[in-house]
């Protein structure tokens, strides 16, 4: 099976692809924090936890709007090791440990103080004026299920309506990564990112996050060239 071939384009995009000699020095900022969070945790509260760099930023799919304000993003997970049979996490007090060991590893850096979203914890910054964007992180904290995470992940989500915070399972997403290596073996690379662009201007209101718009873009490629 060939590619499609990449579409013509009918449409001017809002979004651009952020170059890597860019992000690339953001990327690594963002990792040394990491890297602070995890001996702060270690230390602190005898907690280790891995991490990965998810969705559209692990493929260099790195974007933003043309002359908006909101700038690009990164999102990672923080993977806890799965609780031994018979123990669980306490979900509200492994976020505050990240909250807190977030602020001690951001002290020195232009980034702004976290903020504890939905599924994630947020990290920012902005330009000197405050007006805009430059760019930001999200950090959702996981663990594995059983079958080394096959079945799926627990995600920490902050259900602010209830104020309540609770581990919830998320079904895995692996296939993901089995179609895209499939997709560039028959030169459909550059379908990814076509599709991945419109996806991301029509998400009104940003309802959907970017490696979920990643994940949808894949699988519509995935469909175009093989399912028809």
């Amino acid at each position: 099976m060939v590619g499609m071939g990449r579409k013509e384009t009918l449409y001017m995009s809002e979004y651009e692809y952020v170059s890597k000699s860019e992000y690339a020095p953001v990327r690594k900022e963002l990792e040394q924090i990491i890297n602070r969070v995890q001996v702060y945790m270690r230390k602190n509260y005898g907690l280790t936890f891995q991490f990965r760099l998810v969705g559209s930023g692990r493929r260099h799919l790195i974007t933003r709007i043309k002359g908006g304000n909101r700038g690009y993003d990164f999102d990672y997970n923080l993977i806890l090791t799965p609780p031994g049979d018979g123990y669980r996490y306490i979900a509200k007090a492994i976020k505050d440990e990240f909250m807190t060991a977030l602020k001690v590893a951001l002290q020195g850096t232009k980034y702004s103080f976290p903020q504890d979203s939905t599924s994630s914890i947020t990290i920012k910054v902005y330009d000197k004026g405050k007006t805009k964007i430059e760019h930001s992180c999200d950090f959702a904290i996981i663990y594995y299920g059983s079958n080394d995470g096959i079945d799926g992940y627990y995600l920490l989500r902050n259900h602010k309506p209830q104020q309540s915070y609770q581990f919830a399972f998320r079904p895995s997403n692996f296939d993901i990564d089995e179609k895209v290596q499939e997709i560039i073996a028959d030169d459909g690379w550059a379908d990814i990112e076509d599709e991945y662009l419109l996806l991301k201007d029509i998400n009104e209101g940003n309802r959907k996050h970017s490696f979920s718009l990643y994940a949808e873009a894949v699988n519509n490629v995935y469909n175009q060239m093989y399912l028809q």
